[in-house]
């Protein structure tokens, strides 16, 4: 570290030549005023960023080994203790969120996702803390990294004033592609009020791996004084859609890779014979009341199949339950010989689903006549129909183009979603 420090009548204002923490090199200014509320300055001008050491020293903390965890837990305590407690609090809050959206884009297995019960936190958002703080960011990046993505020319803008969060960021090139998002969290609400924006574009998940590109759309409102309580108010909608590349059917953000590989194994005979190839994939899920569902189902052709799946989500219960049927693809080229149509059913709690026997069949509809709003929900005969296409992805897009682009506001706001003709 290289800096000149100047006191202030109130503060400390630094002047960062250098700062380099493992592959972090950045250079700008921190200013920090004791006033009433405490203001902090961030702003940094150019250079690397590597969100490298607080994933680290998350995955430290989740190991088993206690000794392990310790000596991690000793060691951030050591680092914290040198900041107030206001700072602290909240650049942990923030921290979490900053690297949960990240995870979503990872191709890696969770499996330390069991070694909790609960996916959402419980504990109260440090609301206190918030508010006895500002705090004003202005971050030009030239790069970051992570375990999750690798991305050039970042811009990041924030500010924490009176209550209110705001926070916008851009990233021209990451993974391979570019996004954007904007978080909006009102601390003065009771309960606080929370809502995300963001679109992503051709994102290829870790950028050391060949992948397939994945785009989407997402804008959600939630409220609440926990994890757990936003997780539980969730409205709104998720758009995704996956182009054309390398499946590692084994891995997966969302499953262990047991269970992912049981599934895809079922589905897809031979599978794990051959090196699988994603060629489209399309889903878009209604949320409300923290409940989710995709009306439409979702689509995934790959090199040997069309799969055409169902998912409802509780995310204040925690549950998920989803349906999976596939059919194998006919035609020159298809190395699976034999023909097949399977149908595999998973249920169970977010951090710990199973396959189920005899669950029920895709048509599952659940919470459907109460979530959709008067939408149509496909029809066993248009499931077949679909399954049996040459390619299912434009069915669905069909689908939600005639049917949730008319009725929806946040499905015709996106150009992704509904694209004008």
């Amino acid at each position: 570290l290289e800096m000149t420090a100047t006191q202030l009548t109130d503060g400390i204002q630094a002047e960062i030549t250098t700062l380099q923490w493992g592959e972090s090199d950045l250079s700008g200014s921190i200013i920090y005023r004791r006033t009433a509320p405490k203001l902090l300055e961030i702003k940094i001008n150019s250079g690397a960023l590597s969100l490298l050491p607080w994933e680290n020293i998350e995955l430290a903390s989740k190991a088993k080994a206690k000794k392990t965890k310790i000596e991690t837990e000793t060691e951030t305590t050591k680092a914290q203790e040198k900041l107030p407690s206001a700072i602290n609090t909240t650049a942990e809050f923030v921290g979490e969120i900053l690297l949960s959206p990240l995870r979503l884009l990872s191709d890696k297995s969770e499996e330390e996702v069991t070694d909790s019960a609960k996916l959402f936190s419980a504990e109260p958002l440090p609301i206190t803390a918030m508010k006895n703080l500002n705090i004003l960011i202005d971050v030009e990046l030239d790069s970051l990294e992570s375990n999750v993505i690798s991305a050039r020319a970042l811009s990041l803008k924030g500010d924490l004033t009176d209550g209110k969060w705001s926070m916008k960021a851009s990233l021209s090139q990451v993974s391979g592609g570019s996004a954007e998002a904007t978080v909006n969290l009102n601390i003065n609400s009771v309960p606080a009020v929370l809502s995300f924006t963001s679109n992503f574009k051709n994102m290829r998940g870790l950028a050391d791996q060949p992948t397939y590109p994945r785009s989407g759309f997402v804008s959600i409102e939630s409220q609440g004084g926990s994890e757990a309580e936003l997780a539980a108010s969730t409205n709104g909608l998720m758009y995704a859609e996956v182009g054309k590349g390398p499946f590692d059917y084994s891995s997966s953000a969302l499953f262990t890779s047991d269970l992912i590989s049981s599934i895809f194994t079922a589905l897809i005979p031979g599978i794990e014979r051959e090196k699988p190839e994603v060629q489209c994939g399309v889903v878009v899920a209604l949320f409300k009341d923290g409940k989710g569902i995709t009306p439409y189902g979702f689509a995934l052709r790959t090199n040997d199949a069309n799969l055409l799946g169902k998912i409802q989500v509780d995310l204040g219960e925690e549950t998920i339950n989803m349906s999976l049927d596939s059919r194998g693809r006919q035609g020159v080229g298809i190395s699976v010989g034999s023909v097949f149509s399977n149908t595999v059913d998973i249920k169970g709690p977010l951090t710990d689903p199973s396959i189920v026997p005899n669950a029920a069949s895709i048509l599952v509809r659940g919470w459907a006549a109460v979530m959709t709003a008067g939408l149509s929900v496909l029809g066993e005969a248009m499931v077949k129909r679909i399954l049996a296409s040459e390619n299912p992805c434009p069915q669905i897009k069909k689908h939600i183009l005639k049917d949730l682009c008319p009725q929806n506001p946040l499905a015709a706001s996106s150009e992704m979603v509904c694209p004008k003709a």
